[in-house]
């Protein structure tokens, strides 16, 4: 098997349990932050989505993500730069989301860009290594599978874990 037959239905599937994942939270739930103190469900399914966004569009593919493309930065009102990275945990409990069915469409064409991205993708591709600004130098392989599908399922669990706290079904399994 090679990688991509891996990375194509396990980022399927990473990015189905995250939809089901958020898909039915109230507006509290979404922005409950655990302890008082943690990150909320809110700001780190965003920053899931945002940082694949820019991983697989802006770094690999060297074109605009679907966030500032389509201008959901303006439709949320967020910073159009902004993924996550470096923020507080004071600014990332201010993060808010305030549409979930808008924001599940705009993860939903990341998602899809992703996938068709990955069915383009020729084996061979994985190898390529280039200087990635905040990455350092990796090849396209290491940046799918240790940034994308890695930091987003590290993200899945969070959110389980907080859906847990907050007397809700995390994991299915």
């Amino acid at each position: 098997m090679g990688a991509l037959e891996f990375f194509r239905p396990s980022l399927k599937t990473l990015h189905g349990s995250l939809m089901d994942a958020v898909k039915d939270l109230t507006d509290e739930q979404l922005h409950f932050r655990p302890l008082g103190k943690g990150n909320p469900i809110a700001f780190t399914f965003w920053h899931a989505v945002r940082n694949e966004d820019l991983v697989m569009n802006l770094l690999l593919q060297k074109k605009p993500p679907v966030w500032n493309a389509e201008g959901w930065d303006k439709k949320f009102g967020m910073d159009p730069r902004a993924q996550g990275t470096g923020m507080s945990a004071e600014q990332a409990a201010a993060l808010r989301i305030p549409n979930l069915a808008d924001f599940l469409n705009y993860s939903d064409k990341v998602f899809k860009a992703s996938e068709a991205y990955l069915e383009t993708l020729k084996e061979t591709e994985l190898d390529r290594v280039e200087e990635f600004k905040f990455l350092g130098k990796r090849s396209f392989g290491s940046v799918i599978g240790g940034v994308v599908l890695t930091h987003g399922s590290g993200h899945l669990g969070e959110i389980w874990y907080v859906k847990g706290l907050l007397g809700l079904k995390g994991s299915p399994i």
